[in-house]
């Protein structure tokens, strides 16, 4: 008993010792006035009042009687727990924190900014309430001043501080998570906008400067020397991503592209490449403007209509393939049907051809096909009698592009797919790979035009290119960036000897290209395909101009 008393008495000297090194440092110091705080790695304690929680943490933030005289350094902090903080981390309490100061980026994106916070580790650091019931400190109100053009990190002043909106503009709508077996759709409460005067931003011509902010700096230095005429994209610094539900008790709240929303407020963080506001839970904000999805209008006398539809999914009951190949309900089929029914009938008016994307079989279609004209039928339409054409392509996971064709209008004179067998080199796995996971699918048909009482034929091509997934990633972005340059080039090579072969034959290309329409520094997929291809000082992966007379992109 004796000995395990005199090493209880040593660790618990050892502790004291360690407690007493400890510094206290403010908020604004650990800060700072840069992206990245002077303390990272740093045994630290410091004080502030408690303003929201977490799943896996909370934020702390200087009462307004003690905050700094330098407007860029940040007042506020996120405590990182890794569990749900304790009740001494309530909203409201004043509290003395211990932890280690680090900036954290996510491991999935680590060129991401990062976010200065503080981490607990269990049995070391504490929360010690100083006291209780605390006015919270007044949110600081954006402006457009706070967001200066050509920089993507302006909010650094501002991260992990309560910041208040006036007016917003919904820029992208909230966005859901889909559960894929039951057929039902949840809101994730992340939506993006920016303050009410700023116009809707788009993703422009160039190469992110938040990928170049990755590189390093001699990495920037050679991309700048071998490619001059490469433009830089802003990143839209404008652009705001809301988040409405992570903060303890928050809900989400669903809103639509133009929505204005008046009084939000929330803790300034940022996830994703963007600056976002984590909502507070008892913040009631307006919103006006909710819009409503919009038909397209009526063909007129003498013209017809193509459509490009990703159907997101479409597989049936049985998992004929592998486990990327899921079985789903019947359940969750009908309401897939319902939906898709309902859009094309209503939305896109029966178009007298719908070039699909991600289809699993024929026979699935075939059922859609079915669901859409019997539906056309109880509402009172006329019977579009759609057809399902589907060849099947290489994807792992079994899906296909497709058409859907207007029976009663349409004649089919030929379905082929291409590029099937086509192979390319991998460069980071050293082998022969197939180029077309989802081959393009042709569909050559006619239509009768009323005012020459005459056959008018047609070409369609639906194409379901490769993904951007892993085109930034830092082991699978060559062949990422070589797939979809090389299947764009198949893509021209095929239209351009169609139309060599007949010049006066019409060709839509429709579906899932999966890029921008504009080059974006790395490759130009778009262009390629309609033969204006950027040049190769300007562009990673340049492609040849290979279609002698140019599409248009309509």
């Amino acid at each position: 008993m004796k000995r395990f008393g005199t090493l209880l008495f040593a660790a618990l000297s050892l502790f004291v010792i360690d407690a007493s090194a400890q510094r206290a440092r403010l908020i604004s110091d650990i800060q700072g006035n840069k992206n990245y705080s002077a303390y990272e790695r740093e045994w630290l304690r410091t004080s502030g009042i408690v303003t929201a929680r977490t799943r896996n943490g909370f934020f702390i933030q200087t009462p307004d009687d003690k905050v700094d005289n330098d407007p860029n350094t940040s007042e506020a902090l996120f405590v990182f727990t890794r569990n749900e903080p304790s009740a001494e981390a309530t909203v409201g309490n004043l509290v003395t924190v211990s932890g280690t100061i680090g900036e954290f980026s996510p491991a999935a994106d680590p060129g991401s900014l990062p976010i200065t916070q503080m981490s607990m580790q269990f049995g070391r650091d504490f929360i010690a309430v100083d006291s209780r019931g605390n006015p919270l400190p007044k949110p600081i109100p954006l402006t457009i001043d706070d967001f200066r053009p050509g920089t993507i990190d302006q909010l650094e002043k501002y991260e992990n501080m309560r910041v208040a909106i006036a007016d917003l503009t919904v820029v992208a709508p909230t966005g859901a998570r889909v559960n894929e077996a039951a057929g039902t759709v949840n809101s994730d409460g992340v939506f993006y906008g920016v303050l009410k005067g700023f116009p809707r931003p788009y993703r422009e011509i160039g190469y992110s400067v938040s990928d170049l902010f990755t590189l390093a700096p001699k990495d920037r230095d050679k991309l700048r020397k071998d490619f001059p005429k490469m433009v830089l994209f802003d990143h839209n610094p404008e652009r705001l991503r809301i988040e409405t539900s992570n903060l303890q008790g928050a809900r989400p709240i669903d809103v639509a592209v133009g929505s204005e929303i008046k009084g939000l407020v929330g803790v300034m963080y940022y996830a994703y490449r963007t600056y976002s506001v984590l909502i507070e839970p008892d913040n009631k904000p307006t919103v006006t403007g909710t819009g409503r999805a919009t038909p397209v209008p009526a063909p007129g006398d003498g013209e017809f209509m193509i459509a490009g539809m990703n159907i997101e999914r479409l597989f049936d009951e049985t998992d004929e393939r592998d486990s990327f190949d899921p079985a789903l309900p019947a359940e969750s089929i009908d309401v897939k049907f319902r939906k898709v029914s309902n859009a094309v009938r209503n939305y896109l008016r029966m178009p007298d051809v719908i070039g699909l994307v991600e289809v699993e079989n024929l026979p699935i279609l075939e059922r859609l096909a079915a669901k859409i004209n019997a539906d056309a039928e109880a509402a009172g339409l006329p019977n579009p009698a759609y057809k399902a054409y589907l060849i099947e392509g290489n994807d792992p996971g079994g899906i296909d592009n497709a058409f859907l064709v207007k029976s009663s209008t349409v004649k089919v004179i030929e379905v082929k797919q291409f590029g099937k067998g086509d192979m390319y080199r991998n460069p980071v796995e050293k082998k022969d790979m197939v180029l077309n996971d989802r081959p393009p699918l042709m569909l050559r048909a006619s239509v009768r035009n009323p005012r020459t009482n005459s056959d008018f034929e047609f070409t369609v091509i639906v194409n379901h290119m490769k993904s951007l997934r892993g085109y930034n990633d830092e082991k699978d972005a060559p062949a990422v960036r070589l797939k979809k340059k090389l299947q764009a080039e198949m893509l021209a090579k095929l239209v351009d000897a169609r139309q060599k072969a007949n010049p006066n034959e019409p060709i839509a290309l429709i579906g899932d290209f999966n890029h921008f329409e504009f080059n974006d520094g790395i490759t130009d997929i778009l262009n390629t395909v309609k033969g204006t291809p950027a040049p190769k000082d300007a562009v990673m992966f340049a492609s040849e101009d290979l279609v002698s007379t140019d599409l248009i992109n309509i």
